[in-house]
């Protein structure tokens, strides 16, 4: 293993330029022209360090890559990650990463694309060590909305690219210590709500607050919400037009988060109650469907699979790993409905996703493709 790390150690400079290249080029999932950008930017750096890419086009969300050290080898262990962030372009400033002491700041370096140079290290690495097998890199590009604009084909196309592997390590937003071996489901609805609209001083009584149906509905759903359990967290509203109106429309979504396929059509079913009940008289509801992404179950095989990395990371002195569940959603479960063990949370370490003080440890880029390259070749 000394040489291989070595390797790695030798190399780290160039990923992390490539590291922090990504991360300068902004972009949400709904951009797919900027999703597009960097999807090209991967493929030629792939192409650079000779290793095969295939790109799979969509028409909606950013064009998938997979990326393959010997894609006609038998099939070893898959890595996955994704393009697309939260963050508006401008969010960081200009240029949008920089280095404070031993952190990269910026858009999206821990989430998600510090795991895509983490990956890609590690792939050459499993070359260099002479790795008999296939591994394969998946690139997603909007999951950070739940997978919404690729719809079904693309839960076909993330099973279908990953069936029949050993094992797959998900390289995102880690913790020091810590890899995430169960993910909450994802359920996320629109509320839309019709009133009748009056003057609000002469004929409030005739009016049917839309606004006030609404905030009954939605105190309704959050008192739902259980400390180690189905979670219901109303975040955007929008109602009304001026003060002095009765507003006759409001929506506002809701996003549930459950543990289980049983916990998930539990919520559908309380959704579809409180939408039908109707608290103020002249109201009337629509439950909107927005986008849906199953849980991660912590089984026997994430288990073991869990077992043998820290094992590995004890070994080569990464120290002892946590095994922890997340409230939040990633592609792993559909890697897992594909019956792939698997395990999430494996790719820079750091904190502060979804902010503007998101940043990465830049050991973690070295430590990390080190601890994935011995857990693969180890793997039986």
């Amino acid at each position: 293993m000394k040489t291989v790390f070595e390797y790695i150690d030798n190399n780290q400079e160039r990923f992390f330029e490539f590291w922090q290249d990504i991360c300068n080029m902004e972009g949400t999932a709904e951009n797919k022209p900027a999703m597009d950008a960097i999807t090209d930017k991967i493929q030629s750096f792939a192409d650079e360090i000779g290793i095969f890419s295939e790109r799979v086009c969509f028409e909606r969300c950013g064009d998938f890559l997979i990326i393959d050290t010997k894609h006609t080898a038998e099939n070893g262990v898959c890595f996955l990650a994704h393009t697309d962030t939260v963050h508006q372009s401008g969010a960081f400033g200009y240029p949008p990463t920089r280095i404070e002491g031993e952190r990269l700041i910026g858009p999206g370096v821990i989430d998600c694309k510090g795991g895509i140079a983490i990956s890609l290290l590690a792939m050459t690495a499993l070359i260099k060590a002479g790795y008999e097998r296939n591994c394969r890199l998946l690139l997603t590009t909007d999951e950070e909305i739940s997978n919404r604009l690729g719809g079904d084909r693309e839960m076909e196309v993330i099973k279908a690219a990953t069936c029949g592997f050993k094992a797959a390590f998900n390289c995102e937003v880690a913790r020091e210590g810590e890899v995430v071996v169960s993910r909450k489901g994802i359920l996320r609805y629109r509320f839309d709500i019709r009133g009748i609209s009056a003057h609000s001083g002469i004929d409030y009584f005739n009016g049917a607050s839309a606004i006030k149906e609404a905030a009954h509905k939605i105190i309704a759903l959050e008192k739902l919400s259980e400390q180690n359990g189905t979670t219901y967290n109303c975040g955007i509203i929008k109602g009304g037009r001026l003060a002095n109106i009765v507003p006759d429309s409001c929506e506002f979504t809701v996003d549930v988060r459950m543990r289980d396929n049983i916990a998930m059509k539990q919520a559908e079913e309380k959704l579809k109650e409180i939408a039908a009940k109707c608290f103020v008289d002249g109201t009337e509801t629509e439950l909107c469907f927005i986008s849906k992404r199953l849980p991660m179950i912590r089984n026997a095989d994430t288990e073991r699979l869990f077992d043998h990395l820290n094992t590995v990371s004890q070994k080569y002195g990464f120290g002892k790993l946590t095994a922890v569940e997340s409230g939040g959603g990633s592609d792993s479960a559909y890697t897992q409905l594909a019956g792939v063990p698997s395990i999430c949370a494996v790719g820079a370490t750091g904190d502060f996703c979804h902010t503007t003080q998101e940043y990465a440890n830049i050991s973690s880029l070295n430590s990390r493709a080190k601890l994935l390259t011995a857990a693969i070749l180890e793997l039986e």
